[in-house]
């Protein structure tokens, strides 16, 4: 498969972090207290889990206390709607205004969640609020999980390729803190608490025959791919209980990963007459330090090849779909990156499927 002309260029990424943070042995010494009022002999045997975790702090949009005393499904999920939607409108216009854009410029907007149930979507929020339209596409995606940062860029840039003058506006806000379930200490529950954060993020791109393709971009997503594992269904995803959202993460995930990130990512390229050795930057999504290990042994990477991922996750945690959106912006800000450099953008998500872009350095 040759390689067609860029489907979008990136004009700008931005980033949210929550108000409240707090380093890892704070959330050690509120999760140690709560597993202490189970009758369960074995309840703390996990505790090591959290500093080694890679995790250093995170940050989320309520006090730790509001974090392990929730309210019921019905008030944490207004809290997620009435936060999440000013998360939302602060990055899209913090994104058109880096992008030197206007609202009305905009021809399409995704948005990207997977961590509380909004309808109308945030999308419609951000754009009443910003007066966007009437002319507008809005693509809500709902339940990609950590792959949905890649999956949102990925149809704007298809959205583009069609309409290569236009603009896409991809937001995604995650607040995983609202989703604690203080009833269950299951092993599950118990691990995706020593990883997972709130946080969000935006991108603006446009499209080949834009005026500020050419000029003013920072990376060009040039091609993307989606893979489907059959029977993987079980791995990674959230069952909605009456009291809430409960994680699943099965004990597989990792193992299952080793097996088959080296052939996904030797898949995606090799359609398109590449190899690793012709990516010189990877934007993968950190599901936690194993994972981080897994990939780099796997796909046979140096530990800086991951030390973007790496940083994120020790400063904000699994922040679900806007996790790989902050490796990338830390990339751009810290990496000595060099025009026309191919980076790989990678995350596995609930399905199982995994979702990859591959980009090119302006």
């Amino acid at each position: 498969m040759n390689l067609r002309s860029p489907m979008a260029t990136v004009l700008s990424v931005e980033r949210f972090v929550p108000p409240y943070r707090y380093d890892q042995e704070t959330v050690t010494r509120w999760v140690k207290a709560w597993l202490g009022e189970s009758d369960d002999p074995n309840a703390l045997r996990l505790l090591p889990v959290y500093a080694a975790a890679g995790v250093a702090s995170r940050a989320s949009v309520v006090p730790i206390e509001q974090v392990f005393f929730p309210r019921d499904f019905e008030g944490q999920n207004d809290r997620y709607g009435e936060i999440a939607r000013e998360i939302a409108v602060d990055l899209a216009r913090r994104a058109l205004a880096s992008a030197e854009l206007a609202p009305a410029d905009v021809d399409l907007v995704v948005s990207v969640s997977c961590t509380g149930f909004m309808i109308p979507a945030l999308d419609a929020y951000v754009a009443d609020a910003l007066r966007l339209g009437p002319r507008l596409v809005r693509l809500p995606i709902t339940e990609s999980g950590c792959a949905g940062g890649v999956v949102g860029l990925a149809r704007a840039a298809d959205h583009l390729a069609a309409h290569p003058e236009r603009a896409a506006l991809v937001l995604a806000v995650e607040l995983s803190s609202l989703t604690f379930q203080r009833w269950d200490r299951s092993a599950t529950n118990v691990v995706s608490s020593a990883i997972f954060g709130d946080g969000g993020a935006s991108a603006v791109l446009v499209g080949a025959d834009h005026p500020l393709a050419s000029s003013a971009g920072l990376v060009r997503l040039l091609d993307a791919d989606s893979f489907f594992f059959p029977g993987t269904t079980h791995l990674m995803g959230f069952r909605l209980r009456n009291q809430g959202l409960q994680i699943i993460l099965d004990r597989e995930l990792a193992p299952f990963v080793e097996r088959e990130v080296k052939a996904g990512v030797d898949a995606f390229l090799g359609l398109r007459d590449l190899s690793r050795a012709d990516i010189g930057r990877w934007i993968l999504h950190p599901g936690g330090r194993r994972i981080i290990e897994v990939m780099t042994e796997r796909l046979g990477l140096r530990p800086c090849d991951l030390a973007p991922t790496e940083a994120v996750l020790a400063a904000h945690g699994n922040m679900s779909s806007v996790t790989v959106l902050f490796v990338l912006d830390e990339m751009l800000r810290c990496a000595d990156v060099r025009a026309g450099e191919k980076g790989l953008l990678g995350a596995f998500g609930p399905g199982f499927g995994a979702e990859f872009a591959l980009l090119e350095f302006c």
